[in-house]
């Protein structure tokens, strides 16, 4: 088994095998917080989100760097957003966010799509996004949805889905993040 350290200081341990890789993470404690007027205002635009498409439970959530989530009422609404990528690339740098990772409402089993723009660190869309899936994990598990498995990467032709669960222990809210992968190709790099 191999440790290794990610960017934002979480803990990953991931096992390999020829064609198949687990994966499995603890990114440390979320912070999350309502986001301000100013925040939303200068991201959502950005980001394509209407009133008509916004869920109620917009959140800044950190586990290193702050990012804004934001729930989206339909899988539909996500997959036709088109964020104006300059635009939301200013208004990240302004607010000192990493991106924003919108989603949609989850279903009663757990269910969620989501997308994570972070064009501030070069990154127009990821395929998938354990930090941000960690912080929303946190964020749902105050509305009581505990186990969520999140689908990403659709959109680049990438399917991913990264799954994720929230507890509590003696040192507070605990999330731990899993996923599995097919090793397609391999590339030798110098």
């Amino acid at each position: 088994m191999l440790a290794q350290e990610n960017q934002e200081g979480g803990q990953a341990r991931k096992r390999d095998r020829q064609t198949h890789v687990n994966a499995a993470f603890d990114p440390g404690p979320v912070d999350l917080r309502r986001p301000t007027a100013i925040e939303c205002d200068l991201a959502l635009p950005a980001l394509g989100v209407t009133s008509g498409t916004l869920a109620p439970g917009t959140r800044v959530a950190s586990v290193g760097r702050s990012r804004l989530l934001v729930p989206l009422t339909t899988r539909s609404a996500l997959t036709t957003l088109s964020p104006d990528f300059e635009r939301l690339r200013a208004a990240c740098d302004r607010l000192g966010f990493l991106g924003c990772y919108a989603y949609s409402v989850p279903t009663p089993t757990g269910r969620v799509a989501a997308r994570m723009f972070a064009p501030s660190i070069g990154v127009a869309e990821d395929i998938a996004n354990a930090n941000s899936t960690a912080c929303l994990a946190a964020h749902l598990a105050g509305q009581g949805i505990s186990d969520i498995a999140v689908d990403m990467g659709d959109s680049l032709g990438s399917p991913s889905t990264i799954t994720a669960t929230a507890h509590h222990d003696a040192s507070g809210l605990r999330v731990h993040l899993s996923g599995a992968a097919d090793v397609t190709r391999s590339i030798r790099m110098p």
